[in-house]
């Protein structure tokens, strides 16, 4: 209920595919992270392509201990500052503008939960996404574009980089209309979700 009364961001660059992950979700993903594995209690959280913040804020008003957002779009972090005030978070949550790219945080962050753009403007967004969240943390939660195709090509990349995939859940996504080329008002795309531990983190 308190993450459906933050504000939502729009008017950003269409190129990043950002597309803001619906409260509803947001709050299964980090209940369930915490309920059936004890990612977020106590732990450093870090939302990667944060956007208006709300995972990071889900895993604050759950009992992370440190929260990390990151996006490199100015106006989105406005945002997540404004919701973290809102919600009494500000005091345990960091906002940082940049690119995930370029985050160096190696062995200082336990659970990353990031919703990466789909990589259908730009080739392999997700993908730079996944890697630098494997890079960086234990533990990933990561949302994806559902399919079989995609999802072998991402278990695959997955082992490759080190990583486990432990768990998979289908969401039905809303996509609302954010850009000019969207035509409908509402679209439902299905996507995974990855839970990913490292190997080297069991």
């Amino acid at each position: 209920m308190a993450l459906q009364g933050i504000e939502r961001v729009d008017g950003l660059d269409a190129s990043l595919e950002y597309y803001p992950t619906p409260a509803n979700i947001v709050a299964t993903i980090v209940f369930a992270a915490q309920m059936e594995h004890g990612d977020i209690v106590g732990r450093t959280v870090c939302d990667l392509g944060c956007g208006d913040g709300i995972f990071a804020l889900g895993a604050a008003l759950l009992g992370a201990e440190r929260v990390i957002g990151i996006d490199v779009q100015s106006k989105a972090l406005k945002a997540s500052r404004r919701n973290a005030k809102l919600l009494g978070t500000e005091f345990n949550t960091d906002w940082v503008l940049g690119d995930v790219s370029s985050l160096e945080m190696r062995g200082n962050v336990d659970t990353v939960v990031s919703n990466p753009p789909f990589g259908v403007k730009k080739r392999g967004a997700d993908l730079s996404f996944l890697r630098k969240s494997l890079s960086i943390a234990k533990t990933t939660y990561s949302i994806h574009l559902a399919g079989k195709k995609n999802r072998a090509f991402l278990q695959k990349a997955i082992e490759d980089l080190g990583g486990t995939v432990t768990q998979i859940e289908t969401f039905a996504f809303p996509i609302p209309h954010l850009y000019e080329f969207h035509r409908k008002e509402r679209h439902i795309v299905n996507v995974d979700l990855y839970r990913i531990r490292m190997n080297d983190g069991e």
